[in-house]
Parts: C-alpha cells; sequence; structure tokens
C-alpha cells in the first residue's frame, strides 16, 4: 500500500486528542510500513525525508503511548492492532535494521528510537526481547567497524537496558537482564577486546585511526556504564560486565590515545562512578529490588580495578592525564576563558577520586585478608597533590595544603563528601602504620582540617548542614558518623588544625586585613590583649589550650534546648557569679572577660563548636516533633559528645 497522500501530521493530532482516524488498523499499519519500506530502497525513494522522519516519529509515540497506557480504551484496541501487524505480518523491525546503516544520521537515529521502544515494551509484554533486534546487534557488534550502524546499535541497547532498569515495565529485572545479555555477551566481549584493549595499548598491528571514531567510544562507554550499573545495582553479572572491572586498566590507557579530549574525559568518568558504585545513579530511578542473584566476584573485581589504577598510577600515569586549561563545556573546544583562571575541574576531580577510592578499596581489602603489606598512602597522596599543583589547583605557595579537597571539589557536593569520607580511612590506616599524624597536612590528608574547611566553606550555617544529613544526594551522614567518631578519640587535633588554619590565614590575609582595615583583627592581635596565645606547644609537641571561660562551677548541663541554643551562640553571662558592686571595682577585669568572651565565640575553633552544638539542638528537636525523615539517635549520641569537648577548652 503506498503511503503517499497520508498526512502524518493529522494522524498525530489525532492520536493527541485521543481520536482515531478515518483509515482502518489495516490500512493505516500498510502505508507506515510502505513509507519505511520506500525509505530503505535508496536506489528509488519516493517519499520526502519530512514524511519519513514523521513516520518513524509516529511509530515511537504509538508504541510509547500503548506502554504507559494513556490512551482511550477503543483508541488503546485500534493501535494494538496497528503495532501487530506492523511487527507481525509486515515485518517492521527488518524494516527498519535496513535504515541503521542509513547514511542520513537522523533517519538512521529514529530507526534506533523506534526498535529500542519496541523492544522495551515487548519486554514488559511477553518478558523477551526481539530475535531480529538481538541478532542484528550482535551482528554489527562482531564487525565492530566504525559506522553509523555501529552507532546506532550501541545507543539501541544502551537505551533498552536502561529502559528496563529505570522503568516500572516488569518485576523481577534482575531476570530480565540475564535473559537479555545472554544472546549478546560474547559479541559486547568481541567488541570491548577490539575497539579498546587492543587499539589504545598499541598492540594492533593494524591499529586503526581512532580520532574518526570518537562517537562509537563515547555511545560503547555510554553501554558500559548502564552494564555497570545492571551488575551492581541488580547482581547482574555476565562474563563483560566482569571485563568492565577486570580489564579497567584499558579506560586508563584511553588518556593517552588518539582520541578527542571529551573521549579521554568520558573514559576518566566511568572509572570513577565505576569505583566509586554510582554507576546510573543520574538516570536509574526507584529503589534497588533486593538481589536475587549474588554476585560473588564483585569485592575481587573491584580490587582489581582499583590495584589496577594504583599500578597505573606506579607507571606515571598522572604525568599524561590531559587536563585543559580553560573549563571545558559540552565537550567543546572553545579558548574562551572566564576570568583567566579556568580549568577543567570535571577532570581533576575523576582523577583525584580515582585515586583515592582505589586506595582505599586496597586498604579494606587489606584489612579483610588480614595480609600484612602496606601501601605507601603518603606517597600516592603526595603525587596527587603535584598533579593538582601542575594544573593550577593550589594557587597560593601561602594556602594550606588540605585545603586542596575544598577546591578541587567546591561546585560538586557529592564529591567532596565522598573525597572527605574516604580521606578519613586513609588517615586512620596510615596513622595505624606509623602511630603519628607529624605532617600530615604537608600532603593534604588531615581530616580535622578537612571538616573545618569544610564548615569555614558553608560560613558555619548548620542549616546546611542538616540539609546535607536529610539529603540522599550525598553521602553526608555516613562521614558524618565517622568524623565525630575520630572527633571523640582526637579531639586534641581539631584544636591543632585550628590554630595551623588560623595561622595560615594570618601569614596569607593577616597583614593586608590590617593594613586595610585597623579595627579588623586576627586572632593574634586579640591574643595580644588577653596576654596570651591561642595554642601554646609543650615540650612534647601537644597543644595546650587556655580556658577562656570557666563553667566548672554552673549548672548549664541541665540546660533545656533553648538554653542550650543560647549558649552555643557565645552569650553566656560570665558575670552570673560576681555582684554588681564588685563588677564596678573591678573594670578592668570586665574588660578583660568580655575580650575573652569575644575570642571565645569568634575563634575558628569557637566557631566550629557552635556550628556542631547548633545542628545538635536543631536535629534533636526535629526528631522529638517526630519530624526527622530517619532515626537520629547514634548521630545525637556523637553530638552530645563533643560537648563535654566543648566545654573543656572554652
Amino acid at each position: 500500500m503506498d503511503a503517499a497522500g497520508l498526512d502524518f501530521q493529522e494522524i498525530f493530532r489525532l492520536l493527541r486528542t485521543g481520536s482515531a482516524p478515518s483509515l482502518s488498523s489495516e490500512e493505516l499499519a500498510g502505508r507506515i510500513s510502505s513509507c519505511v519500506a520506500q525509505t530503505a530502497n535508496t536506489a528509488a525513494p519516493s517519499v520526502t525525508h519530512t514524511d519519513v522522519c514523521l513516520c518513524l516519529t509516529l511509530i515511537e509515540t504509538i508504541i510509547s503511548s500503548l506502554t504507559v497506557q494513556r490512551l482511550p480504551q477503543d483508541l488503546t484496541i485500534f493501535y494494538e492492532d496497528v503495532t501487530r501487524r506492523l511487527f507481525g505480518e509486515m515485518n517492521l523491525m527488518a524494516k527498519l535494521v535496513s535504515l541503521l546503516s542509513c547514511q542520513d544520521q537522523l533517519v538512521s537515529h529514529l530507526s534506533a528510537k523506534c526498535m529500542s521502544v519496541y523492544v522495551i515494551s515487548d519486554i514488559s509484554i511477553h518478558g523477551g526481547s526481539s530475535s531480529i533486534w538481538t541478532h542484528w546487534c550482535a551482528e554489527v557488534f562482531q564487525k565492530s567497524m566504525g559506522s553509523s550502524e555501529l552507532d546506532s546499535c550501541l545507543w539501541s541497547l544502551t537505551a533498552v537496558i536502561k529502559g528496563v532498569l529505570r522503568g516500572e515495565i516488569c518485576q523481577n529485572k534482575s531476570d530480565v537482564l540475564i535473559k537479555l545479555l545472554s544472546g549478546l555477551d560474547a559479541s559486547i566481549t568481541y567488541l570491548h577486546t577490539n575497539l579498546l584493549t587492543q587499539d589504545t595499548q598499541g598492540k594492533n598491528p593494524h591499529k586503526r585511526e581512532l580520532s574518526n571514531m570518537s562517537k562509537t567510544m563515547c555511545e560503547f562507554f555510554d553501554l558500559l556504564e548502564v552494564l555497570s550499573a545492571a551488575r551492581l545495582r541488580y547482581g547482574v553479572c555476565s562474563s563483560v560486565q566482569r571485563v568492565i572491572f577486570v580489564q579497567s586498566r584499558v579506560l586508563l590507557h584511553v588518556t593517552r590515545a588518539n582520541v578527542g579530549y571529551f573521549v579521554k574525559k568520558r573514559a576518566l568518568l566511568l572509572l570513577k562512578r565505576s569505583l566509586l558504585r554510582r554507576a546510573g545513579d543520574d538516570w536509574a530511578l526507584g529503589e534497588v529490588e533486593s538481589a536475587s542473584h549474588e554476585d560473588h566476584s564483585l569485592n575481587e573485581d573491584m580490587l582489581t580495578m582499583a590495584d589496577g589504577v594504583l599500578q597505573e598510577v606506579n607507571a606515571g600515569w598522572l604525568e599524561e592525564v590531559p587536563v585543559k586549561a580553560q573549563a571545558s563545556f559540552f565537550g567543546g573546544n572553545s579558548d574562551v576563558r572566564l576570568a583567566g583562571t579556568q580549568k577543567d575541574d570535571v577532570i581533576l576531580r575523576a582523577v583525584s577520586l580515582i585515586l583515592l577510592k582505589s586506595l582505599e578499596i586496597n586498604i579494606q581489602s587489606l584489612q579483610w585478608k588480614g595480609a600484612q603489606s602496606d601501601i605507601d598512602i603518603q606517597r600516592y597522596l603526595t603525587e596527587l597533590m603535584s598533579f593538582l599543583q601542575r594544573h593550577g589547583t593550589l594557587m597560593s605557595a601561602d594556602a594550606h595544603s588540605c585545603s586542596w579537597v575544598s577546591v578541587v571539589f567546591a561546585e560538586q557536593d557529592d564529591d567532596m563528601i565522598e573525597s572527605t569520607k574516604t580521606l578519613i580511612g586513609l588517615y586512620l590506616y596510615q596513622k595505624s602504620l606509623c602511630s603519628s599524624d607529624s605532617g600530615v597536612c604537608v600532603w593534604g590528608c588531615n581530616p580535622h582540617c578537612h571538616f573545618i574547611l569544610l564548615l569555614r566553606s558553608l560560613s558555619f550555617d548548620h542549616t546546611v548542614l542538616l540539609d546535607f544529613l536529610i539529603s540522599s544526594e550525598t553521602c553526608f551522614l555516613e562521614y558524618c558518623v565517622h568524623y565525630l567518631k575520630l572527633l571523640r578519640e582526637d579531639w586534641m587535633g581539631l584544636c591543632r588544625s585550628c590554630c595551623h588554619i588560623e595561622e595560615d590565614c594570618d601569614v596569607s590575609l593577616g597583614a593586608t586585613r590590617r593594613g586595610t582595615d585597623p579595627s579588623v583583627q586576627a586572632p593574634s592581635a586579640i591574643s595580644e590583649r588577653l596576654c596570651v596565645v591561642p595554642c601554646t606547644r609543650t615540650p612534647t609537641g601537644d597543644v595546650s589550650v587556655p580556658r577562656l571561660v570557666d563553667y566548672g562551677s554552673s549548672d548549664e548541663s541541665d540546660e533545656t534546648d533553648e538554653h542550650v541554643s543560647e549558649r552555643n551562640s557565645g552569650k553566656t553571662d560570665v558575670d552570673s557569679g560576681r555582684t554588681d558592686a564588685e563588677a564596678s571595682f573591678c573594670p578592668s577585669v570586665m574588660a578583660l572577660e568580655q575580650v575573652q568572651t569575644e575570642y571565645a565565640s569568634q575563634s575558628l575553633l569557637g566557631k566550629v563548636f557552635a556550628c556542631l552544638m547548633d545542628l545538635r539542638t536543631t536535629v534533636t528537636r526535629l526528631h522529638n516533633r517526630g519530624l526527622f525523615p530517619y532515626n537520629p539517635t547514634s548521630l545525637l549520641k556523637l553530638l552530645n559528645s563533643v560537648e563535654p569537648q566543648r566545654n573543656m577548652i572554652s
């Protein structure tokens, strides 16, 4: 049946309004099939480019509407019959396959979309996928040559797996995915070897020119991510899904391959998301169902991936990672610079987290196995600091070394919290080897400094911490618990870090601030008025913190939440135990205590404790009113342990 004369726009209008066309279902199916068939006959196409694009879009819309069940019952019956005829007796799937090699990329892509939505619909109804589609994918992967057909095939398979992962189309996603991948596992593995392993390592004597395959490689990385997500979220583990982890070093080798910069970035982001177990987090909606298939090899494969990263770093990989001197937007090559100091922070964040998580996984493996070999955390982090310094992350020589976390991850909250949580584990491991944290700031791994700098970047606003605790977008709750446990055992470390950071601020900013505004005084200037210093070192190297306010004789430990909030804001009445007469005859003492109170509330250490106490008060109130989204009892217990430490140094 000829497609000529069929107004596809009118069909769209009727579909949107819930009306059936005047054609019968058989006639409409015939004209749609004829349009696709005539387009596939490249020798003598008789339909316009606009008509074929409208026709393909109409097919996709019909199938999508049926899948989400948003059509009236009579219209549903009509279009179900149209679809059944198209993909049954009229063999539309074979015609769509022939369009994938079309030189017109739009037609090729629209054909892939039609195939994908039909396969997803078929999975939701029958639990299986089209044999024609599966056979075509396997055949194209075996060819593994750069072409629009391969790109469309990769896109189509990725779209189908995404549809299964994030949709409501099936109850048992694990079984569906296993069945789907069973017929494609060998061909995808072959493509992985042929496209990445040989070419990026330079072992293929007939090496192809990868610079012309940037689009293909990006499409392949998208497929690898959905395969990784299927494994991490649902325990689906085929051979190719193991290859992604076991041969992950090839992703690092892409950075030296002759491909576009954005391809190298995409490879690093894939590795980062796999190590963080975040593959698919940005599009895999819904709760993860309980895994019916246990992945026994995942931990070992994660260790292999992490160990491969450390081997590459030992071989000098950090020297080869390309980082543009300016921000890169949407993979473009524009040389436009903003303020002249932009850099590609996406790459810096990816490289940093790849190394940090690789170290963490290796350390955890040693602990699980009880192994005696040691990992030199300090050496690896020193190399990372050098890498960041080469690319302009630490702009000033006077900047505190631990500030690299705030600088690199300033625009990405989830990565910042992930990095600080990981660094706590690395710090504790390194400290267990040498029983000392001497020089830990030099290689940027002091968790106390990271916490202080995080709070300072938030202006010590406890409501932001509350947002982090409530949100599921970061691992802040886990990080907060880890840090508070550390603080409970090492609160003097926090005192030392506050002093060091204040000293750094004095060096870099103090002279300028006092020169431009005499009324602004650094903590050291306040200390001179008090005739004390914020922290004094003992002969053993420990820090002694002076008691500026004495709470020993007060009954404040039994105050209500309202009094706790007032006390935490630095408004404690230091004159409560003195008569007015005594105060009137001791103006110098009053002035001294006023300055003491001012320092106690304005010092960096005072702000940190005040922020934590305000957070405790707010969480307690919300919990008591039943408004907190989960049970924060363990968190509150840790926050309550901070109070005695605050009183000891106040």
